[in-house]
């Protein structure tokens, strides 16, 4: 897996940035860019030269993944490695991500006394998926989608929170998940009336919703998707909640398509609940977008007014959370394309009882 940017594309955001060289050291910019996957690593590009700073225990390593790259093994000397290679290319405006520690710019500064640093946000880079990122996120959904799927047996009144949990963790990774995507969570009862409500000790009873929301990983790439199944029978009251975010769901993902604004596919969530008096039980935004970070730009949210763009990826959330009752959320992750969307979460989304 190998998305290593073309020098046309270096030279074009260096110059969009105001810089004649970068500094990369966030773990999924750094694999976006070349393709290497350990860890302690770092790039230094230019319009003509890329550069992998490594130690010793991830050279090979970086030789075999990052095609087209300079390794060099910097030895626990990373501020003296960065401004020779600054130095040698005429380095005079270095661009930096957010991510670097005050430690580190201190370094940097003291060795590089000549060097402007400037900040790079070079997590854009990452805002439309190519056709083979989307082909990984689309397996990484087919996979939390299966342990998902194979989960359901499991769920029944007795057994705690915890314990599906532990369930749908194995049976994603049993599916071919590299890991969780986050903290898995599972809130059944009142306590589905914590958006984040991580699993717990508690029971599950005969009259709960339980939300499900949890994600797998495959080649770097993660899911999410949430799910609410009914144990047992449930009140009319906790029907209407769940048929209300259904319809916020399925009324969302239909008008989503290139060219919307991501703010006002949240504000279409809002004004749909505010028919229902749910509006205020609406209390976090309607999505964001994934990929080699479970949470990436752009935002479903009122502070994001980024227009939608073909091939970008989001994540469709509503819920509402009553406290002293519970809550119910149903997500899916979705393709933007011209026209429309694509689905990549296929488990069902209509009403499950168990």
């Amino acid at each position: 897996m190998i998305f290593l940017i073309d020098k046309q594309m270096i030279s074009k955001s260096l110059s969009k940035w105001g810089v004649d060289g970068l500094f990369v050291q966030k773990d999924e910019n750094l694999r976006y860019i070349s393709g290497f996957t350990g860890s302690d690593s770092y790039l230094f590009v230019t319009p003509e030269s890329f550069y992998l700073l490594t130690d010793s225990r991830y050279v090979e390593q970086a030789k075999e993944e990052a095609k087209g790259f300079t390794v060099v093994d910097y030895r626990g000397k990373l501020a003296e490695t960065l401004a020779r290679l600054s130095s040698s290319h005429h380095v005079k405006r270095l661009g930096i991500e957010s991510v670097l520690s005050y430690r580190m710019y201190l370094s940097f500064d003291e060795t590089m006394p000549d060097v402007d640093f400037e900040f790079c946000p070079v997590d854009d880079v990452r805002r439309i998926k190519s056709d083979e990122e989307l082909s990984l996120l689309k397996r990484a959904c087919e996979i939390s989608d299966e342990g998902f799927k194979n989960t359901i047996p499991y769920i029944r009144a007795g057994v705690t929170e915890r314990y599906l949990q532990a369930v749908l963790e194995c049976e994603m990774l049993k599916a071919g998940s590299e890991g969780k995507s986050f903290d898995t969570i599972v809130a059944s009862g009142e306590r589905g009336a914590y958006p984040h409500g991580t699993a717990t000790e508690k029971v599950i009873e005969n009259g709960d919703l339980i939300t499900f929301d949890f994600g797998a990983i495959y080649k770097g790439y993660h899911s999410d998707i949430t799910r609410t199944v009914a144990v047992g029978d449930i009140s009319s009251r906790q029907r209407f909640l769940y048929d209300k975010v259904l319809g916020c769901n399925e009324h969302v993902e239909g008008l989503l398509k290139a060219g919307i604004r991501a703010d006002e596919a949240d504000t279409a969530a809002r004004e749909y609940f505010k028919k229902w008096d749910l509006d205020a039980y609406f209390t976090h935004a309607l999505g964001h977008s994934v990929g080699l970070e479970i949470h990436e730009a752009p935002v479903l949210a009122q502070r994001d007014h980024s227009v939608l763009e073909v091939n970008m990826t989001e994540t469709v959330e509503p819920g509402v959370y009553i406290p002293g009752t519970g809550g119910v959320r149903i997500e899916d992750t979705v393709v933007i394309k011209q026209d429309g969307i694509s689905i990549l979460t296929q488990f069902p989304k209509k009403f499950l009882q168990v």
